[in-house]
Protein backbone atom coordinates (compact mmCIF):
# COMPACT_ATOMS: atom_id res chain seq x y z
CA UNK A 1 0.00 0.00 0.00
CA UNK A 2 1.54 2.94 -1.20
CA UNK A 3 1.61 6.40 1.04
CA UNK A 4 -1.11 7.85 -0.57
CA UNK A 5 -3.58 5.41 0.31
CA UNK A 6 -2.44 4.79 3.54
CA UNK A 7 -3.25 8.80 4.37
CA UNK A 8 -6.57 8.23 2.42
CA UNK A 9 -7.44 5.63 4.72
CA UNK A 10 -6.63 7.02 8.16
CA UNK A 11 -8.33 10.18 7.12
CA UNK A 12 -11.40 7.95 6.36
CA UNK A 13 -10.93 6.18 9.69
CA UNK A 14 -10.58 9.38 11.44
CA UNK A 15 -13.87 11.18 9.64
CA UNK A 16 -15.58 7.71 10.74
CA UNK A 17 -14.67 7.77 14.17
CA UNK A 18 -15.44 11.61 14.27
CA UNK A 19 -19.29 10.67 13.02
CA UNK A 20 -19.39 8.09 15.97
CA UNK A 21 -18.42 9.81 18.41
CA UNK A 22 -20.33 12.88 17.49
CA UNK A 23 -23.07 11.01 17.07
CA UNK A 24 -22.54 9.30 20.68
CA UNK A 25 -22.50 12.82 22.05
CA UNK A 26 -25.76 14.29 20.48
CA UNK A 27 -27.75 10.67 21.48
CA UNK A 28 -26.64 11.51 24.87
CA UNK A 29 -27.04 14.91 25.19
CA UNK A 30 -30.89 13.85 23.35
CA UNK A 31 -31.15 11.38 26.07
CA UNK A 32 -29.83 13.66 29.07
CA UNK A 33 -32.42 16.30 28.05
CA UNK A 34 -35.24 14.31 27.18
CA UNK A 35 -35.21 10.76 28.35
CA UNK A 36 -33.21 9.94 31.37
CA UNK A 37 -35.27 11.81 33.61
CA UNK A 38 -38.79 10.24 32.57
CA UNK A 39 -36.74 7.24 32.78
CA UNK A 40 -35.45 7.65 36.29
CA UNK A 41 -38.69 9.35 37.19
CA UNK A 42 -40.86 6.41 36.06
CA UNK A 43 -42.54 4.75 38.67
CA UNK A 44 -42.18 1.51 36.68
CA UNK A 45 -38.67 1.72 37.34
CA UNK A 46 -37.98 -0.99 39.76
CA UNK A 47 -33.98 0.90 40.25
CA UNK A 48 -35.54 3.89 41.91
CA UNK A 49 -37.89 1.73 43.85
CA UNK A 50 -34.57 0.39 45.90
CA UNK A 51 -32.69 3.54 45.51
CA UNK A 52 -36.09 5.07 47.63
CA UNK A 53 -36.56 2.44 49.78
CA UNK A 54 -32.23 2.64 51.04
CA UNK A 55 -33.46 5.74 52.54
CA UNK A 56 -35.71 7.08 54.77
CA UNK A 57 -38.12 9.47 53.13
CA UNK A 58 -38.56 12.62 55.19
CA UNK A 59 -41.29 13.93 57.24
CA UNK A 60 -43.43 16.34 56.45
CA UNK A 61 -44.72 18.77 59.39
CA UNK A 62 -46.78 22.07 60.38
CA UNK A 63 -45.47 25.53 61.11
CA UNK A 64 -44.68 24.18 64.53
CA UNK A 65 -43.41 21.19 63.96
CA UNK A 66 -46.58 19.13 63.98
CA UNK A 67 -45.92 15.17 61.85
CA UNK A 68 -48.54 15.30 59.54
CA UNK A 69 -46.44 12.74 57.12
CA UNK A 70 -43.92 10.61 58.03
CA UNK A 71 -42.39 7.01 57.38
CA UNK A 72 -41.21 4.22 59.12
CA UNK A 73 -39.11 1.48 58.01
CA UNK A 74 -40.41 -2.16 57.89
CA UNK A 75 -37.40 -3.43 56.77
CA UNK A 76 -34.14 -2.64 54.85
CA UNK A 77 -35.40 -2.74 51.58
CA UNK A 78 -39.22 -1.47 52.78
CA UNK A 79 -40.96 1.71 54.80
CA UNK A 80 -44.29 2.56 55.32
CA UNK A 81 -45.20 6.34 54.55
CA UNK A 82 -48.18 7.05 57.28
CA UNK A 83 -50.32 9.86 57.26
CA UNK A 84 -51.94 11.28 60.44
CA UNK A 85 -55.16 13.04 59.99
CA UNK A 86 -55.01 12.25 55.94
CA UNK A 87 -58.18 13.84 54.94
CA UNK A 88 -57.78 16.90 57.01
CA UNK A 89 -54.17 17.39 54.85
CA UNK A 90 -54.83 15.42 51.52
CA UNK A 91 -54.97 18.42 48.98
CA UNK A 92 -51.87 19.38 50.57
CA UNK A 93 -49.43 16.63 51.26
CA UNK A 94 -50.56 14.80 48.28
CA UNK A 95 -49.62 11.21 47.92
CA UNK A 96 -46.70 9.47 47.28
CA UNK A 97 -47.05 6.38 45.01
CA UNK A 98 -45.35 3.72 42.78
CA UNK A 99 -48.56 3.00 40.89
CA UNK A 100 -50.18 6.25 40.51
CA UNK A 101 -47.67 8.84 41.22
CA UNK A 102 -47.14 11.52 43.06
CA UNK A 103 -49.30 14.35 43.64
CA UNK A 104 -48.78 17.80 46.25
CA UNK A 105 -45.49 18.39 48.57
CA UNK A 106 -44.77 14.88 47.89
CA UNK A 107 -44.31 15.33 44.09
CA UNK A 108 -43.20 19.24 44.30
CA UNK A 109 -40.53 18.21 47.02
CA UNK A 110 -39.98 15.09 46.28
CA UNK A 111 -35.96 15.18 46.04
CA UNK A 112 -35.84 16.67 49.08
CA UNK A 113 -37.84 13.99 50.94
CA UNK A 114 -35.38 12.08 49.55
CA UNK A 115 -32.35 13.62 51.41
CA UNK A 116 -30.91 15.50 48.06
CA UNK A 117 -30.09 19.20 49.55
CA UNK A 118 -27.27 19.63 46.50
CA UNK A 119 -27.20 23.17 45.56
CA UNK A 120 -29.53 24.59 48.34
CA UNK A 121 -26.86 24.37 51.20
CA UNK A 122 -23.44 23.15 50.68
CA UNK A 123 -22.22 23.06 53.70
CA UNK A 124 -24.82 21.63 55.12
CA UNK A 125 -24.87 19.03 52.97
CA UNK A 126 -21.00 18.21 53.60
CA UNK A 127 -22.13 18.46 57.25
CA UNK A 128 -24.82 15.63 56.58
CA UNK A 129 -22.48 13.36 54.48
CA UNK A 130 -19.47 13.71 56.99
CA UNK A 131 -21.94 12.55 59.73
CA UNK A 132 -23.72 9.87 58.56
CA UNK A 133 -19.95 8.28 57.13
CA UNK A 134 -18.74 9.20 60.53
CA UNK A 135 -21.53 7.67 62.58
CA UNK A 136 -22.76 5.01 60.48
CA UNK A 137 -25.98 6.68 60.23
CA UNK A 138 -29.12 5.39 58.27
CA UNK A 139 -29.74 7.51 55.07
CA UNK A 140 -32.81 9.69 55.87
CA UNK A 141 -34.13 12.42 54.06
CA UNK A 142 -35.39 16.15 54.43
CA UNK A 143 -38.20 17.25 56.30
CA UNK A 144 -40.34 19.67 54.65
CA UNK A 145 -41.87 22.14 57.15
CA UNK A 146 -45.09 23.58 56.41
CA UNK A 147 -46.61 27.02 57.00
CA UNK A 148 -49.80 25.30 57.60
CA UNK A 149 -51.11 25.79 61.14
CA UNK A 150 -52.49 22.38 61.85
CA UNK A 151 -55.04 23.23 64.31
CA UNK A 152 -56.59 25.53 62.14
CA UNK A 153 -56.85 23.42 59.10
CA UNK A 154 -58.90 20.54 61.20
CA UNK A 155 -60.91 23.70 62.53
CA UNK A 156 -62.18 24.75 58.73
CA UNK A 157 -61.65 20.85 57.82
CA UNK A 158 -64.54 20.01 60.74
CA UNK A 159 -66.61 23.40 59.78
CA UNK A 160 -67.56 21.93 56.44
CA UNK A 161 -69.26 19.07 57.72
CA UNK A 162 -70.83 17.05 55.24
CA UNK A 163 -70.49 20.51 52.75
CA UNK A 164 -68.53 20.50 49.51
CA UNK A 165 -66.59 23.17 49.19
CA UNK A 166 -62.83 24.84 49.91
CA UNK A 167 -61.18 27.20 52.16
CA UNK A 168 -57.90 29.30 51.96
CA UNK A 169 -56.52 31.26 55.05
CA UNK A 170 -53.36 33.26 54.15
CA UNK A 171 -51.16 35.30 56.45
CA UNK A 172 -51.88 38.73 54.38
CA UNK A 173 -47.95 40.23 55.45
CA UNK A 174 -46.15 37.46 54.22
CA UNK A 175 -48.36 35.25 51.93
CA UNK A 176 -47.88 31.85 54.37
CA UNK A 177 -50.53 29.60 53.52
CA UNK A 178 -52.60 28.98 56.69
CA UNK A 179 -55.49 26.58 55.89
CA UNK A 180 -56.00 25.07 52.52
CA UNK A 181 -59.10 23.02 52.74
CA UNK A 182 -60.91 20.78 50.27
CA UNK A 183 -64.13 18.88 50.74
CA UNK A 184 -64.87 16.46 49.38
CA UNK A 185 -61.46 14.47 50.47
CA UNK A 186 -59.85 11.40 50.14
CA UNK A 187 -57.15 9.58 51.82
CA UNK A 188 -53.71 9.19 50.45
CA UNK A 189 -52.71 6.46 52.67
CA UNK A 190 -54.82 4.07 50.52
CA UNK A 191 -53.18 5.59 47.28
CA UNK A 192 -49.59 5.31 48.69
CA UNK A 193 -49.90 1.64 49.66
CA UNK A 194 -50.66 1.48 45.70
CA UNK A 195 -54.45 0.35 46.46
CA UNK A 196 -55.96 0.16 42.76
CA UNK A 197 -59.95 -0.53 44.42
CA UNK A 198 -59.73 2.76 46.05
CA UNK A 199 -57.77 4.84 43.80
CA UNK A 200 -60.29 4.25 40.74
CA UNK A 201 -62.73 5.00 43.54
CA UNK A 202 -61.24 8.38 43.71
CA UNK A 203 -60.30 8.76 39.84
CA UNK A 204 -63.76 7.87 38.71
CA UNK A 205 -66.19 9.70 41.49
CA UNK A 206 -67.57 12.24 38.87
CA UNK A 207 -70.29 13.74 41.54
CA UNK A 208 -67.67 14.72 44.46
CA UNK A 209 -64.42 14.54 42.61
CA UNK A 210 -62.60 13.81 45.48
CA UNK A 211 -59.15 14.35 44.15
CA UNK A 212 -59.93 17.88 43.13
CA UNK A 213 -58.77 20.66 45.23
CA UNK A 214 -61.12 22.59 44.68
CA UNK A 215 -59.44 25.35 46.83
CA UNK A 216 -57.30 25.66 43.67
CA UNK A 217 -58.85 23.73 40.77
CA UNK A 218 -62.27 24.88 41.26
CA UNK A 219 -63.87 28.24 39.46
CA UNK A 220 -66.83 29.81 40.69
CA UNK A 221 -68.76 32.85 39.83
CA UNK A 222 -67.56 34.84 42.26
CA UNK A 223 -70.84 36.85 42.77
CA UNK A 224 -71.16 39.60 45.06
CA UNK A 225 -67.75 39.12 46.83
CA UNK A 226 -66.19 40.86 43.03
CA UNK A 227 -67.87 43.87 44.43
CA UNK A 228 -64.51 44.61 46.57
CA UNK A 229 -63.07 45.21 43.06
CA UNK A 230 -66.12 46.78 41.41
CA UNK A 231 -65.51 49.31 44.84
CA UNK A 232 -61.97 49.92 44.23
CA UNK A 233 -62.43 50.67 40.60
CA UNK A 234 -65.14 53.07 41.56
CA UNK A 235 -62.75 54.90 43.82
CA UNK A 236 -60.26 55.10 41.24
CA UNK A 237 -61.89 56.12 38.32
CA UNK A 238 -64.98 58.21 39.60
CA UNK A 239 -63.89 61.00 41.97
CA UNK A 240 -67.31 62.09 43.54
CA UNK A 241 -68.71 58.63 44.31
CA UNK A 242 -68.47 58.64 47.76
CA UNK A 243 -70.98 61.86 47.44
CA UNK A 244 -72.99 60.08 45.11
CA UNK A 245 -76.60 58.56 46.10
CA UNK A 246 -78.27 56.01 43.81
CA UNK A 247 -82.51 55.60 43.97
CA UNK A 248 -82.38 51.43 44.35
CA UNK A 249 -85.80 50.33 43.21
CA UNK A 250 -84.73 46.80 43.67
CA UNK A 251 -84.90 46.44 39.67
CA UNK A 252 -82.24 47.86 37.46
CA UNK A 253 -83.44 47.49 33.66
CA UNK A 254 -81.17 48.02 30.96
CA UNK A 255 -82.63 47.33 27.25
CA UNK A 256 -85.01 43.59 27.66
CA UNK A 257 -82.76 42.68 30.29
CA UNK A 258 -83.50 42.87 34.45
CA UNK A 259 -81.10 43.11 36.44
CA UNK A 260 -82.63 41.87 40.12
CA UNK A 261 -81.58 42.47 44.14
CA UNK A 262 -82.60 39.61 46.45
CA UNK A 263 -86.18 39.18 46.78
CA UNK A 264 -87.03 42.34 44.42
CA UNK A 265 -85.77 44.32 47.39
CA UNK A 266 -85.53 48.20 47.13
CA UNK A 267 -82.90 50.04 49.04
CA UNK A 268 -83.84 53.67 48.34
CA UNK A 269 -81.47 55.87 48.70
CA UNK A 270 -78.08 54.42 48.98
CA UNK A 271 -74.59 55.73 48.55
CA UNK A 272 -71.45 53.10 47.58
CA UNK A 273 -70.62 52.64 51.32
CA UNK A 274 -73.99 51.42 52.27
CA UNK A 275 -74.69 49.66 48.47
CA UNK A 276 -71.87 48.13 49.66
CA UNK A 277 -73.07 46.57 53.26
CA UNK A 278 -76.34 45.38 52.20
CA UNK A 279 -74.81 43.99 48.70
CA UNK A 280 -76.98 46.45 46.46
CA UNK A 281 -77.03 44.79 42.71
CA UNK A 282 -78.87 47.75 41.73
CA UNK A 283 -76.35 50.21 43.06
CA UNK A 284 -73.04 48.09 42.07
CA UNK A 285 -74.90 47.32 37.84
CA UNK A 286 -75.20 51.25 37.41
CA UNK A 287 -71.83 51.84 38.98
CA UNK A 288 -70.69 48.56 36.45
CA UNK A 289 -71.86 50.23 33.68
CA UNK A 290 -70.58 54.09 34.69
CA UNK A 291 -66.94 52.50 34.41
CA UNK A 292 -67.19 50.96 31.47
CA UNK A 293 -65.61 47.42 30.62
CA UNK A 294 -61.95 48.49 30.20
CA UNK A 295 -61.72 50.13 33.87
CA UNK A 296 -63.26 47.37 35.40
CA UNK A 297 -61.34 44.78 33.85
CA UNK A 298 -57.92 46.85 34.67
CA UNK A 299 -58.98 47.12 38.24
CA UNK A 300 -59.23 43.39 38.28
CA UNK A 301 -56.08 42.59 36.62
CA UNK A 302 -54.59 44.56 39.15
CA UNK A 303 -56.00 42.41 41.64
CA UNK A 304 -54.53 39.64 39.40
CA UNK A 305 -57.64 38.26 37.40
CA UNK A 306 -56.54 37.15 33.25
CA UNK A 307 -52.37 36.89 34.99
CA UNK A 308 -50.65 33.99 36.53
CA UNK A 309 -49.75 33.99 40.04
CA UNK A 310 -46.15 33.35 40.99
CA UNK A 311 -46.03 31.14 44.25
CA UNK A 312 -42.73 31.97 46.11
CA UNK A 313 -41.91 27.86 46.61
CA UNK A 314 -38.99 27.27 44.47
CA UNK A 315 -40.66 24.13 43.75
CA UNK A 316 -44.37 25.19 43.24
CA UNK A 317 -46.73 22.61 44.91
CA UNK A 318 -49.59 23.68 42.80
CA UNK A 319 -50.32 24.97 39.42
CA UNK A 320 -52.18 28.86 40.86
CA UNK A 321 -54.73 29.41 38.22
CA UNK A 322 -56.84 32.93 38.82
CA UNK A 323 -59.81 34.37 37.96
CA UNK A 324 -60.91 35.26 34.64
CA UNK A 325 -62.64 38.58 33.30
CA UNK A 326 -62.87 39.42 29.80
CA UNK A 327 -63.46 43.06 27.99
CA UNK A 328 -67.02 43.29 27.01
CA UNK A 329 -68.42 45.25 23.84
CA UNK A 330 -68.42 48.78 25.57
CA UNK A 331 -71.98 49.27 24.49
CA UNK A 332 -73.50 45.98 25.54
CA UNK A 333 -74.23 47.65 29.21
CA UNK A 334 -76.71 44.54 30.85
CA UNK A 335 -73.17 42.41 30.38
CA UNK A 336 -70.90 44.92 31.69
CA UNK A 337 -73.70 45.29 34.80
CA UNK A 338 -73.75 41.43 35.17
CA UNK A 339 -69.64 41.59 35.37
CA UNK A 340 -69.56 44.15 38.08
CA UNK A 341 -71.60 42.00 40.72
CA UNK A 342 -69.64 38.84 39.88
CA UNK A 343 -71.58 37.02 37.70
CA UNK A 344 -71.98 36.51 33.70
CA UNK A 345 -68.22 34.98 32.84
CA UNK A 346 -66.33 35.92 35.76
CA UNK A 347 -65.07 32.93 37.64
CA UNK A 348 -62.46 32.57 40.57
CA UNK A 349 -61.34 30.58 43.24
CA UNK A 350 -60.71 30.11 46.76
CA UNK A 351 -56.84 30.95 46.77
CA UNK A 352 -57.16 33.54 44.67
CA UNK A 353 -60.24 35.72 46.61
CA UNK A 354 -57.95 34.68 49.63
CA UNK A 355 -55.17 36.60 47.97
CA UNK A 356 -57.61 40.01 46.82
CA UNK A 357 -58.78 39.73 50.42
CA UNK A 358 -54.95 40.06 51.91
CA UNK A 359 -54.59 43.18 49.21
CA UNK A 360 -57.31 44.48 51.34
CA UNK A 361 -55.98 44.10 54.81
CA UNK A 362 -52.39 44.42 53.92
CA UNK A 363 -52.56 48.27 52.90
CA UNK A 364 -52.91 46.98 49.04
CA UNK A 365 -50.12 44.91 48.64
CA UNK A 366 -50.65 40.97 47.40
CA UNK A 367 -47.66 38.63 48.73
CA UNK A 368 -46.86 35.83 46.89
CA UNK A 369 -48.56 32.86 48.36
CA UNK A 370 -47.01 29.53 49.70
CA UNK A 371 -46.82 26.36 51.58
CA UNK A 372 -43.86 25.41 52.50
CA UNK A 373 -41.51 27.65 54.91
CA UNK A 374 -38.08 25.40 55.31
CA UNK A 375 -36.36 22.43 54.63
CA UNK A 376 -34.49 21.19 57.52
CA UNK A 377 -31.90 17.33 57.34
CA UNK A 378 -32.03 15.38 60.15
CA UNK A 379 -29.45 17.57 62.08
CA UNK A 380 -31.86 20.06 62.31
CA UNK A 381 -29.69 22.58 59.32
CA UNK A 382 -31.72 24.03 57.18
CA UNK A 383 -30.84 23.50 53.61
CA UNK A 384 -33.54 25.27 52.05
CA UNK A 385 -35.86 28.34 53.16
CA UNK A 386 -38.47 30.50 51.49
CA UNK A 387 -38.56 34.30 51.98
CA UNK A 388 -41.84 36.38 51.75
CA UNK A 389 -41.55 38.84 48.47
CA UNK A 390 -44.47 41.30 46.71
CA UNK A 391 -46.48 39.40 43.94
CA UNK A 392 -48.48 43.07 43.07
CA UNK A 393 -49.23 45.91 44.52
CA UNK A 394 -53.11 46.17 43.76
CA UNK A 395 -54.15 49.32 44.94
CA UNK A 396 -52.96 52.53 46.50
CA UNK A 397 -52.94 52.11 50.67
CA UNK A 398 -55.60 54.92 50.97
CA UNK A 399 -57.98 52.97 48.84
CA UNK A 400 -57.45 50.13 50.75
CA UNK A 401 -58.41 51.54 54.12
CA UNK A 402 -61.74 52.86 52.66
CA UNK A 403 -62.32 49.28 51.41
CA UNK A 404 -61.56 47.65 54.57
CA UNK A 405 -63.70 50.19 56.25
CA UNK A 406 -66.61 49.41 54.03
CA UNK A 407 -65.69 45.23 54.86
CA UNK A 408 -65.66 46.11 58.36
CA UNK A 409 -69.53 47.91 58.39
CA UNK A 410 -70.79 45.20 56.51
CA UNK A 411 -69.86 42.68 59.24
CA UNK A 412 -70.47 45.03 61.99
CA UNK A 413 -74.16 46.32 60.57
CA UNK A 414 -74.52 44.56 56.97
CA UNK A 415 -74.90 41.32 55.45
CA UNK A 416 -71.69 39.83 57.39
CA UNK A 417 -73.12 40.20 60.77
CA UNK A 418 -73.00 36.17 61.03
CA UNK A 419 -69.29 36.75 61.70
CA UNK A 420 -69.17 39.10 64.19
CA UNK A 421 -66.62 38.77 66.82
CA UNK A 422 -66.17 40.38 70.10
CA UNK A 423 -62.96 41.58 70.95
CA UNK A 424 -61.75 41.05 66.84
CA UNK A 425 -61.63 43.76 64.13
CA UNK A 426 -63.49 41.29 61.28
CA UNK A 427 -64.18 42.52 57.83
CA UNK A 428 -66.41 41.08 55.46
CA UNK A 429 -67.70 40.31 51.79
CA UNK A 430 -70.79 38.03 51.36
CA UNK A 431 -71.38 36.85 48.11
CA UNK A 432 -74.02 34.28 46.35
CA UNK A 433 -72.69 32.34 43.19
CA UNK A 434 -75.33 31.15 40.57
CA UNK A 435 -75.03 27.93 39.27
CA UNK A 436 -77.26 24.79 37.90
CA UNK A 437 -81.01 26.19 37.21
CA UNK A 438 -83.02 24.50 40.17
CA UNK A 439 -80.59 24.58 42.89
CA UNK A 440 -79.24 26.91 46.04
CA UNK A 441 -76.56 29.46 44.69
CA UNK A 442 -73.05 28.52 45.98
CA UNK A 443 -72.03 30.56 48.99
CA UNK A 444 -69.11 32.50 49.23
CA UNK A 445 -67.76 34.62 52.73
CA UNK A 446 -64.36 36.65 51.82
CA UNK A 447 -62.98 38.78 54.79
CA UNK A 448 -59.86 39.69 56.67
CA UNK A 449 -59.40 39.86 60.45
CA UNK A 450 -56.82 41.14 63.13
CA UNK A 451 -56.26 41.66 66.57
CA UNK A 452 -53.10 43.12 68.32
CA UNK A 453 -50.52 41.61 66.37
CA UNK A 454 -52.15 38.73 64.01
CA UNK A 455 -53.76 39.49 60.98
CA UNK A 456 -55.22 36.81 58.33
CA UNK A 457 -57.13 37.07 55.31
CA UNK A 458 -59.60 34.15 54.16
CA UNK A 459 -62.16 33.09 51.25
CA UNK A 460 -64.57 30.16 51.77
CA UNK A 461 -66.90 28.80 49.53
CA UNK A 462 -69.36 26.51 50.15
CA UNK A 463 -71.29 24.82 46.85
CA UNK A 464 -75.15 25.13 46.89
CA UNK A 465 -74.75 27.03 50.50
CA UNK A 466 -77.09 29.32 50.25
CA UNK A 467 -77.40 33.12 49.90
CA UNK A 468 -75.88 36.35 51.57
CA UNK A 469 -72.99 34.19 52.90
CA UNK A 470 -75.05 31.07 54.30
CA UNK A 471 -72.59 28.79 55.00
CA UNK A 472 -69.80 30.20 53.99
CA UNK A 473 -70.06 32.36 57.12
CA UNK A 474 -70.97 30.32 59.80
CA UNK A 475 -67.29 27.93 58.58
CA UNK A 476 -65.66 31.69 58.32
CA UNK A 477 -66.63 32.41 61.70
CA UNK A 478 -65.33 29.19 63.25
CA UNK A 479 -61.81 29.30 61.38
CA UNK A 480 -61.53 32.95 63.24
CA UNK A 481 -62.58 31.41 66.59
CA UNK A 482 -60.04 29.20 66.27
CA UNK A 483 -57.25 31.24 64.77
CA UNK A 484 -57.88 34.11 67.42
CA UNK A 485 -58.70 31.49 70.17
CA UNK A 486 -61.84 33.23 70.91
CA UNK A 487 -64.96 31.92 73.00
CA UNK A 488 -67.81 34.07 71.92
CA UNK A 489 -71.23 31.95 70.90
Amino acid sequence: MDDKNLVRNIKILVIFFSLCFFSIIVYLTYFYTNTANKIVGDPSNRRLRIEEAEILRGSIVDRDGEKIVYSKRISQEKQKRIYNNPYVFAHVTGYNSYAFGKTGVEKAYNSLLQGKSEGYNILGTIFKSLRETLQKDDKRGNDVYLTIDSKLQKAAYNAFGNNKGAAVAIDPETGEILVMVSKPSFNPQFIGEDNSEKFQKYNQDTEDVPLLNRAVQGFYPPGSTFKIITTTAALENIPDIEDRKFNCTGKLKIGNYILTDHNNLSHGSIDIKRAFMVSCNYTFGTIGMELGSTNLVRTAENFMFNKSIETRDEFPVFNVKTGKIKVEDENNKSLIAQDAIGQHDVSTNPIHMALVASAIANDGKIMKPYIVKRVKDRYGVTVYETEPSVLKNALDASVAAKIQEYMISTVEKGTGKKVKLKGITVGGKTGSAENAEGKEPHSWFVSFAKSNEKKIAIAVIVENGGIGGGKAADITRQILRAYFHNTSK
